[in-house]
């Protein structure tokens, strides 16, 4: 399998390359126009740079996109059109139109397409997900994800933290794809409306640092936190679940090594006692790697095996628009200061 890398950063090239090298695909090419980092990603690879998106895409049967997110689409789109698979950093875009079109266009063409949201391939997400039928009906669940990386108000302002790089959502698109994403997937149901408010804290920045959202899925209501900002390390991303049954927390490794993941567990009423993670879900890996590679070990290995057997990968691109839609009603939400349904995608 050749794949093409788009984007030379540090996620490109410390979690991107090594995973799918490690699963065995061929890194034919790298494409990231102006970037002076392409040349050192392409020559530890034996793999060519490319000045030309189209050339790229000649010579490569699948693209792995790692670039600012006002670009995603575009490339994505290209690189559809011409029948070949796609691995895309979320979120799929900065709109929800543009990543329905991404969408109709992939199913259509019959293009492999995967959103990499890392949540699915967490140890501790994954147990989580084999037991939470122990709870019941779920009625309740908060979470948060609290970052520190635009905490220094003094920094530069990175793209995406610019209306060019990152669209209007910012934080609320850059972790709340996680976030959402992970609430989805173990609430069994995507979340349907949200009232939420979001705000720019520190000058410079063109779209927001921090987020709350009140979100309903069914008869469950929730309360989750997204921040850029928080000035505490390491970052955190946490789930919590109650139900009927009792009371599920999840702690995925996105900081450390993936060993570090946690999954509790609380009778009606009750404690939190931790559950084993399950050594199955391994799959091979080794859990004292640090999370990113770890995860996207996985997720290269689901992303290949379905493009070897012609089906849709989990998690797809459509789970991927599914948490673009929630993104766009969360924006929408804060700006208008009322409550929006989350459209279906």
């Amino acid at each position: 399998m050749r794949i093409g890398l788009v984007g030379a950063g540090w996620w490109a090239r410390e979690v991107h390359a090594p995973a799918f090298h490690g699963a065995g695909a061929r890194i034919q090419g790298v494409y990231a126009q102006g970037s002076p980092r392409a040349r050192a990603l392409a020559e530890a690879y034996g793999a060519k740079v490319y000045e030309d998106y189209g050339e790229l895409l000649k010579n490569v049967d699948a693209v792995a996109i790692a670039t600012p997110d006002t670009v995603h689409v575009p490339l994505a789109l290209e690189a559809v059109r011409r029948g070949k698979h796609v691995f895309l950093e979320k979120p799929v875009g900065v709109s929800l139109e543009e990543a329905r079109s991404l969408l109709q266009e992939a199913e259509a063409r019959g293009v492999v397409a995967m959103t990499a949201l890392t949540a699915r391939a967490d140890w501790g997400a994954e147990t989580a997900f084999q037991v939470r039928e122990r709870l019941g009906e779920v009625v309740a669940f908060r979470g948060a994800f609290l970052a520190d990386y635009l905490a220094d108000p003094q920094a530069p302002v990175p793209w995406r933290a610019r209306l060019s790089g990152g669209g209007r959502a910012g934080v609320v698109g850059d972790l709340g794809a996680h976030l959402f994403d992970l609430a989805a997937w173990l609430l069994g149901r995507p979340l349907e409306e949200v009232i939420a408010r979001a705000a720019v804290l520190f000058p410079g920045r063109e779209n927001p640092d921090w987020a709350g959202v009140i979100a309903q899925a069914g008869r469950a209501r929730g309360v989750l936190e997204l921040s850029r900002v928080h000035p505490v390390r390491p970052q955190a991303l946490f789930l919590e679940l109650e139900g009927e049954k009792g009371a599920l927390k999840v702690v995925p490794a996105l900081a450390g090594r993936a060993e570090e993941a946690a999954v509790f567990w609380s009778e009606r009423p009750g404690a939190w006692e931790p559950l084993l993670l399950d050594p199955g879900l391994l799959r091979g890996r080794d859990p004292r790697e640090p999370w990113g590679l770890f995860h996207f070990r996985e997720l290269v290995r689901r992303f290949l095996r379905a493009i070897e057997l012609g089906e849709q990968p989990v998690p797809s691109l459509r789970e991927g628009v599914v948490a673009q839609a929630v993104i766009e009603a969360v924006v929408e939400s804060s700006l208008e200061g009322k409550a929006k349904e989350v459209k279906g995608v």
